[in-house]
């Protein structure tokens, strides 16, 4: 008898639709139609196959493959032919709505599988087949777990597995919902949270490292989603949110603006996110971020602090390097804290958590690097100036002709906030708009407004007026001058509002 005559049970099989270490999927036909038929490769693969079709057996619902016979044996088990795309290929077509209303689906798959015991253990875009109507099926229980079962070890797909599985632990159902982060993350950035020239790399990266957010391959994504997604891949799974918080935000989170957009700088964020990572597995972390005023510090300093946060690391807003040692001290977990400057209290505070192995992330913000400071635990980085590549993706984002790419770039040396106050005040000459001073950043705005009703002043007058340093002050007003709204003398000593 040749294989497309083989039979199994009531069922023939016709030809192979997939095939594994384990077992052969195969299409086959039989009471019900075509099915998918799973073959055990052999006699020793029988008991896992018998172990899944009893999950299965427990597992009837609309949004979870439907089992439909089995082997005694286990040699063999027939699923429903599901019909329809996998899930990643589908949503490269859809809005974000749809991409929601299908998590929904795999929501309610998951919650169903927990609810009777079962981890799914494997929950990735090639593992959800979305049909016609946009109904989710999710397939393939053949890793999955019962309650109580005590199986260790890694199984799972590489890119989706959660760290706490990468590690051997047993698998549970917060591993579930990070597979369910990883999924939305592809699909929406169309790519996995890591990605690397050697699979064997993504053993590892999970756990000294985190994603991007998925905003810097898809700048429109609402903010909302994109901080749902970034904490479904939380490294603790007792920092990811339940099924019935991830339920509740998905009322949400296509409401409101998309995030800042995020070009450039891809290494220094690599380097801040593998500090984070460090400073909450309880080690001593100081980044100097340092550079010319507008390169991009800010913004990747407050990114770092996101990202400690949904780590679990609070956040000490104290600007006082001595409160900051006390606190870290006290608390005696980690924290996260930004100070200012190279020299001085900052710098010895920074020395104080490396000596004494201080489990917090310092992140100083420094015009220049910090002589000396080299121990193990210190990264010292500068922004890389913006590429004309760069400067023309913020300038899609920002709707503005792409074309001026390369003037921009040129004329304002690759600082960030440079191109994107050009960009801004490109589209108002154009649109024959006015500045609103509601784009700005909350301190520039205040220097804004001071400066206006001043009309003219010098630098040291109003840094002391309020109570910035020079160096701070012209730090705020890097966006004004990139958006033409303040003006600065010849010397630079004086500073004065457009038309004053």
């Amino acid at each position: 008898m040749t294989d497309s005559e083989q039979m199994y049970g009531p069922y023939k099989a016709v030809r192979v639709l997939a095939t594994s270490g384990s077992s052969q999927v195969w299409l086959a036909t039989g009471p019900e139609g075509e099915v998918a038929l799973k073959v055990a490769r052999g006699p020793s693969y029988f008991a896992a196959l018998a172990h899944e079709a009893e999950i299965l057996r427990r597992c009837a619902h609309p949004n979870v493959v439907r089992l439909l016979g089995s082997a005694a044996n286990g040699e063999w088990l027939a699923m429903e032919r599901a019909q329809g795309s996998l899930l990643d290929q589908w949503a490269a077509t859809q809005d974000f709505e749809a991409m929601i209303a299908v998590a929904r689906g795999v929501c309610a798959a998951l919650r169903h599988l927990h609810a009777i015991g079962v981890v799914h253990g494997d929950v990735k875009p090639a593992n959800v087949l979305v049909g016609e109507q946009g109904e989710p099926l999710l397939v393939d229980l053949g890793i999955a777990t019962l309650q109580g079962e005590d199986r260790k070890g890694f199984r799972g797909t590489l890119g989706f597995v959660a760290p706490e599985l990468l590690r051997g632990e047993s698998p549970q159902p917060a591993s579930d919902l990070y597979g369910l982060g990883a999924t939305l993350y592809a699909c929406i950035a169309d790519r996995p949270p890591f990605v690397a020239p050697d699979p064997a790399a993504l053993t590892y990266l999970p756990l000294v490292s985190l994603p991007a957010p998925p905003s810097a391959f898809r700048p429109e994504v609402p903010a909302a989603l994109n901080r749902l997604v970034l904490s479904l891949l939380a490294r603790d799974p007792k920092r990811r949110p339940s099924l019935n918080d991830v339920e509740a935000q998905f009322t949400t989170v296509l409401e409101g603006r998309p995030v800042p957009p995020i070009v450039g700088m891809a290494e220094e964020r690599e380097a801040l996110r593998r500090a984070v990572v460090g400073a909450a597995d309880g080690e001593p972390r100081v980044v100097v971020v340092y550079g010319p005023a507008g390169c991009g510090r800010r913004t990747l300093i407050s990114e770092a602090v996101e990202a400690a946060r949904r780590e679990g690391l609070p956040y000490l807003k104290t600007t006082d390097p001595r409160a900051v040692i006390a606190q870290v001290k006290q608390s005696g977990a980690g924290a996260v804290a930004v100070l200012r400057g190279a020299l001085g209290s900052a710098r010895k505070a920074a020395q104080q958590v490396l000596d004494e192995g201080l489990p917090a992330l310092l992140l100083l913000h420094s015009e220049r690097p910090i002589p000396g400071l080299d121990a193990k635990g210190v990264v010292q980085i500068t922004p890389t100036p913006l590429d004309v590549r760069d400067v023309a993706r913020l300038a899609r984002v920002w709707g503005a002709d792409a074309s001026r790419a390369e003037f921009w770039c040129r004329e304002s040396l690759g600082l960030p906030i440079a191109v994107v106050g050009r960009i801004r005040s490109s589209k108002r000459v154009l649109a024959g708009t006015e500045f609103d001073p509601a784009v700005l950043p909350v301190e520039s705005r205040k220097v804004l407004e001071a400066v206006t009703r001043l009309r003219s002043v010098s630098v040291v007058a109003l840094a002391e007026e309020l109570q910035l340093t020079e160096v701070m002050l012209l730090d705020h007003c890097e966006v004004l001058f990139a958006e033409a709204v303040l003006h600065a003398s010849e010397d630079g000593a004086t500073l004065r509002v457009e038309g004053a």
